[in-house]
């Protein structure tokens, strides 16, 4: 009942800023997005809403819409390229469903951190190759974040060795690459929604996870889960982009102030944000009796190389380029 009411508060609250903005002439960005109203995600919508208003001058305003109000991934991207939607943010991997190169960030332990992720994907030389592809498909990327690196986290037991994953079933994003890496590690992958996660975990459908402290905080999954070992074993950034079609209907003057709002939220996300969140992740955890272990993380990432090594050996041209371009920058 609290849901419902909450939902509803929320979408009347969307409904008021949309009238508003509309009122005093304002063109309204709508954010599109499947993570939920709280959460460090969340707070940075709302920063990146802040900076867009602001550097605007107002002649912007976002509306947001979380947890999918406005459909799901694919809905939003089909409505940025008809130019009904404004604005999404997704993993890297999931610009996959129109270019099967962004599949090369599926690959596990293709960084250190997160840190090292977007200052490789703000290289010059790889910045030219994914903005290229987005506007061909009808996106224009203004920003990147730091989402950090997934780790295990689970219901049975402790984890210090692939060996300890054999016969823990992990819940992980539906995409092969990802799912045959932690099949690799020792684990039994399962791809799975992640809206169905909570319930299969209380169930027993699944044993576990893979996400960051940030992301496990803001979904609960401390109360069920409380081994989390620091796997790290993928690193995916997230771009932030907006309709090409919408965007280029708009004036100079309101282009250059949502690449700077953008550039602006990037520069404090990453720096500022993403860090704090990752902290407090660790501490709420720690709190609520989560044993964190450190772990040898080459002998996870020796168990993965075949995956790597399988991929390159079928990757497509277009893979094949991101792949060395990717590599070359980080190295």
């Amino acid at each position: 009942m609290k849901v419902k009411k909450f939902s509803a508060v929320l979408t009347a609250l969307v409904l008021v800023f949309s009238l508003s903005a509309v009122s005093y002439g304002a063109i309204p960005v709508k954010y599109s997005v499947v993570f939920p109203a709280t959460g460090t995600q969340a707070d940075g919508a709302r920063l990146l809403g802040e900076l867009i208003e602001k550097v605007s001058e107002g002649r912007l305003v976002m509306e947001f819409y979380p947890s999918a109000q406005l459909g799901d991934k694919a809905s939003t991207f089909e409505g940025l390229s008809m130019g009904t939607i404004e604005m999404t943010e997704c993993a890297a991997t999931d610009l996959s469903a129109f270019n099967d190169m962004w599949s090369v960030f599926s690959l596990p332990y293709l960084w250190d951190n997160g840190s090292q992720a977007i200052k490789t994907v703000m290289k010059d030389s790889v910045k030219k190759i994914l903005e290229a592809d987005a506007e061909d498909n009808g996106f224009l990327i203004i920003a990147w974040t730091d989402m950090g690196s997934r780790s295990v986290l689970n219901t049975k037991r402790s984890v210090k060795t692939p060996d300890d994953l054999n016969g823990l079933k992990l819940r992980c994003m539906e995409d092969p690459v990802l799912a045959n890496s932690v099949n690799a590690m020792g684990a039994i992958g399962t791809p799975l929604a992640f809206s169905e996660l909570y319930i299969a975990l209380q169930q027993g459908t699944v044993d576990g996870l893979d996400h960051t402290p940030s992301a496990i905080v803001a979904n609960g999954l401390q109360e069920i889960c409380k081994y989390f070992s620091l796997t790290e074993h993928f690193t995916i950034p997230d771009p932030v982009f907006v309709s090409k079609v919408w965007f280029d209907g708009l004036s100079k003057k309101d282009q250059d102030a949502l690449l700077e709002a953008g550039r602006q939220f990037s520069e404090k996300w990453n720096n500022e944000v993403w860090p704090a969140a990752t902290e407090e992740g660790l501490k709420v955890m720690k709190d609520n009796g989560v044993e964190i272990l450190e772990v040898d993380k080459s002998l996870f990432s020796t168990k993965t190389q075949v995956i790597i090594d399988d991929f390159i050996k079928k990757a497509s041209k277009g893979q094949k380029a991101l792949y060395e371009a990717l590599t070359a920058a980080r190295d």
